[in-house]
Protein backbone atom coordinates (compact mmCIF):
# COMPACT_ATOMS: atom_id res chain seq x y z
CA UNK A 1 0.00 0.00 0.00
CA UNK A 2 1.39 3.39 -1.00
CA UNK A 3 1.03 5.98 1.80
CA UNK A 4 -0.84 9.11 0.95
CA UNK A 5 1.08 12.38 1.56
CA UNK A 6 -0.12 14.81 4.23
CA UNK A 7 -2.75 17.22 2.88
CA UNK A 8 -6.18 18.71 3.41
CA UNK A 9 -8.89 16.42 1.98
CA UNK A 10 -12.70 16.41 1.96
CA UNK A 11 -13.97 15.10 5.31
CA UNK A 12 -15.37 11.58 4.76
CA UNK A 13 -18.27 12.31 7.19
CA UNK A 14 -19.14 15.94 6.29
CA UNK A 15 -18.93 17.33 2.75
CA UNK A 16 -18.90 20.90 4.11
CA UNK A 17 -15.49 20.42 5.80
CA UNK A 18 -11.89 19.74 4.89
CA UNK A 19 -10.02 17.50 7.35
CA UNK A 20 -6.23 17.24 7.65
CA UNK A 21 -4.69 13.87 6.72
CA UNK A 22 -1.23 13.66 8.35
CA UNK A 23 -0.01 10.93 6.02
CA UNK A 24 -1.08 8.08 8.35
CA UNK A 25 -4.44 9.01 9.88
CA UNK A 26 -7.15 11.71 10.04
CA UNK A 27 -6.54 14.49 12.59
CA UNK A 28 -9.02 16.62 14.52
CA UNK A 29 -8.09 19.69 12.49
CA UNK A 30 -10.91 20.85 10.18
CA UNK A 31 -11.76 23.96 8.16
CA UNK A 32 -14.91 24.97 6.31
CA UNK A 33 -14.78 23.83 2.74
CA UNK A 34 -14.80 26.66 0.24
CA UNK A 35 -17.35 25.68 -2.38
CA UNK A 36 -17.15 27.58 -5.55
CA UNK A 37 -20.64 28.51 -6.60
CA UNK A 38 -21.05 28.99 -10.30
CA UNK A 39 -24.06 31.16 -10.98
CA UNK A 40 -26.42 29.81 -13.61
CA UNK A 41 -26.16 31.54 -16.96
CA UNK A 42 -28.54 34.47 -17.18
CA UNK A 43 -30.58 34.58 -20.33
CA UNK A 44 -31.03 38.06 -21.76
CA UNK A 45 -34.42 39.53 -20.90
CA UNK A 46 -36.52 40.01 -24.02
CA UNK A 47 -37.94 43.48 -24.51
CA UNK A 48 -41.49 43.86 -23.19
CA UNK A 49 -44.21 43.12 -25.68
CA UNK A 50 -46.25 46.22 -26.34
CA UNK A 51 -49.64 45.28 -27.73
CA UNK A 52 -50.62 47.14 -30.85
CA UNK A 53 -54.02 48.74 -30.76
CA UNK A 54 -56.45 48.74 -33.61
CA UNK A 55 -56.38 52.15 -35.32
CA UNK A 56 -59.95 52.98 -34.27
CA UNK A 57 -59.20 52.11 -30.62
CA UNK A 58 -55.99 54.18 -30.72
CA UNK A 59 -57.89 57.20 -32.12
CA UNK A 60 -60.61 56.91 -29.48
CA UNK A 61 -57.94 56.60 -26.79
CA UNK A 62 -56.33 59.88 -27.92
CA UNK A 63 -59.65 61.71 -27.50
CA UNK A 64 -60.23 60.58 -23.89
CA UNK A 65 -60.31 63.60 -21.56
CA UNK A 66 -60.54 61.69 -18.27
CA UNK A 67 -57.99 59.29 -16.93
CA UNK A 68 -57.99 55.63 -17.89
CA UNK A 69 -56.14 54.71 -14.70
CA UNK A 70 -56.46 50.99 -14.07
CA UNK A 71 -58.20 50.20 -17.35
CA UNK A 72 -55.39 50.08 -19.92
CA UNK A 73 -55.37 46.28 -19.66
CA UNK A 74 -58.97 46.30 -20.88
CA UNK A 75 -58.17 48.81 -23.64
CA UNK A 76 -55.45 46.45 -24.88
CA UNK A 77 -57.90 43.50 -24.79
CA UNK A 78 -60.76 45.41 -26.42
CA UNK A 79 -59.80 44.40 -29.95
CA UNK A 80 -60.53 40.75 -29.14
CA UNK A 81 -64.12 41.62 -28.18
CA UNK A 82 -64.84 43.59 -31.35
CA UNK A 83 -66.07 42.29 -34.67
CA UNK A 84 -63.92 42.80 -37.78
CA UNK A 85 -66.31 45.40 -39.23
CA UNK A 86 -67.02 47.10 -35.89
CA UNK A 87 -65.44 50.51 -35.25
CA UNK A 88 -64.80 52.14 -31.86
CA UNK A 89 -66.07 55.74 -31.87
CA UNK A 90 -65.42 56.75 -28.24
CA UNK A 91 -64.23 55.22 -24.99
CA UNK A 92 -63.64 56.15 -21.40
CA UNK A 93 -62.72 54.63 -18.07
CA UNK A 94 -65.70 53.33 -16.11
CA UNK A 95 -66.47 51.25 -13.05
CA UNK A 96 -68.76 48.24 -12.95
CA UNK A 97 -67.63 45.31 -10.81
CA UNK A 98 -64.15 46.78 -11.23
CA UNK A 99 -62.43 49.58 -13.10
CA UNK A 100 -62.62 48.88 -16.81
CA UNK A 101 -63.39 50.56 -20.11
CA UNK A 102 -66.68 51.74 -21.58
CA UNK A 103 -66.58 51.76 -25.38
CA UNK A 104 -69.07 53.07 -27.88
CA UNK A 105 -68.87 51.39 -31.27
CA UNK A 106 -70.91 51.86 -34.41
CA UNK A 107 -72.91 48.73 -33.43
CA UNK A 108 -73.16 48.68 -29.63
CA UNK A 109 -72.12 50.06 -26.29
CA UNK A 110 -69.92 47.73 -24.23
CA UNK A 111 -68.19 47.65 -20.87
CA UNK A 112 -65.20 45.40 -20.22
CA UNK A 113 -63.50 44.66 -16.89
CA UNK A 114 -60.92 41.90 -16.47
CA UNK A 115 -59.74 41.21 -12.92
CA UNK A 116 -57.69 38.43 -11.39
CA UNK A 117 -60.71 36.49 -10.18
CA UNK A 118 -63.64 38.04 -11.98
CA UNK A 119 -64.37 39.53 -15.35
CA UNK A 120 -67.37 41.50 -16.52
CA UNK A 121 -68.56 42.05 -20.06
CA UNK A 122 -71.74 44.04 -20.61
CA UNK A 123 -73.11 45.07 -23.98
CA UNK A 124 -76.22 46.65 -25.45
CA UNK A 125 -76.78 46.76 -29.19
CA UNK A 126 -77.97 50.08 -30.61
CA UNK A 127 -80.96 48.23 -32.07
CA UNK A 128 -82.06 47.40 -28.51
CA UNK A 129 -81.27 50.72 -26.78
CA UNK A 130 -84.24 52.95 -25.99
CA UNK A 131 -82.59 55.45 -23.66
CA UNK A 132 -79.28 56.60 -22.23
CA UNK A 133 -79.18 58.47 -18.92
CA UNK A 134 -76.25 60.01 -17.04
CA UNK A 135 -77.00 60.72 -13.37
CA UNK A 136 -74.65 63.49 -12.24
CA UNK A 137 -75.21 62.84 -8.53
CA UNK A 138 -74.16 59.18 -8.73
CA UNK A 139 -72.05 59.60 -11.90
CA UNK A 140 -73.83 56.58 -13.36
CA UNK A 141 -74.12 56.02 -17.10
CA UNK A 142 -77.18 53.82 -17.72
CA UNK A 143 -78.49 52.29 -20.93
CA UNK A 144 -82.11 51.14 -21.06
CA UNK A 145 -83.75 48.68 -23.44
CA UNK A 146 -87.15 49.99 -22.34
CA UNK A 147 -88.36 53.55 -21.96
CA UNK A 148 -86.32 55.09 -19.11
CA UNK A 149 -88.66 55.65 -16.17
CA UNK A 150 -88.15 55.74 -12.42
CA UNK A 151 -89.02 52.05 -12.20
CA UNK A 152 -87.15 50.87 -15.27
CA UNK A 153 -84.06 48.74 -14.70
CA UNK A 154 -81.10 49.58 -16.95
CA UNK A 155 -79.64 46.86 -19.16
CA UNK A 156 -76.22 48.30 -18.38
CA UNK A 157 -75.15 50.72 -15.65
CA UNK A 158 -71.58 51.78 -14.95
CA UNK A 159 -69.99 54.71 -13.17
CA UNK A 160 -68.22 57.26 -15.36
CA UNK A 161 -66.42 59.87 -13.28
CA UNK A 162 -65.86 62.42 -16.04
CA UNK A 163 -69.00 64.15 -17.36
CA UNK A 164 -67.23 65.26 -20.54
CA UNK A 165 -66.24 61.66 -21.31
CA UNK A 166 -69.80 60.47 -20.59
CA UNK A 167 -71.12 63.10 -23.00
CA UNK A 168 -68.53 62.12 -25.63
CA UNK A 169 -69.67 58.49 -25.40
CA UNK A 170 -73.32 59.55 -25.62
CA UNK A 171 -72.66 61.82 -28.63
CA UNK A 172 -70.83 58.96 -30.33
CA UNK A 173 -73.86 56.78 -29.59
CA UNK A 174 -76.16 59.31 -31.23
CA UNK A 175 -73.86 59.41 -34.23
CA UNK A 176 -73.65 55.61 -34.45
CA UNK A 177 -77.35 55.13 -35.07
CA UNK A 178 -80.67 56.58 -34.15
CA UNK A 179 -79.60 56.00 -30.56
CA UNK A 180 -81.43 57.88 -27.85
CA UNK A 181 -80.29 61.21 -26.53
CA UNK A 182 -78.30 61.67 -23.35
CA UNK A 183 -80.46 62.78 -20.46
CA UNK A 184 -78.51 64.44 -17.65
CA UNK A 185 -80.33 64.12 -14.37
Amino acid sequence: MVPRPATWLPDPLDDGLLRYWDGHRWTFHTVARQVRVVPPPVAPTPPPVVPTLRPDVAQALERVRGALVGSMKEVNLLGGYLGPEERVLALTGAQGEGIGVLACTDQRLLFLFVGLVRRQFLQVSWNQAKGVVYHQATRTFAVYTTKPTKRAVPAMAVRVGNLADAQAVAHAAQYASAAPRLDIV
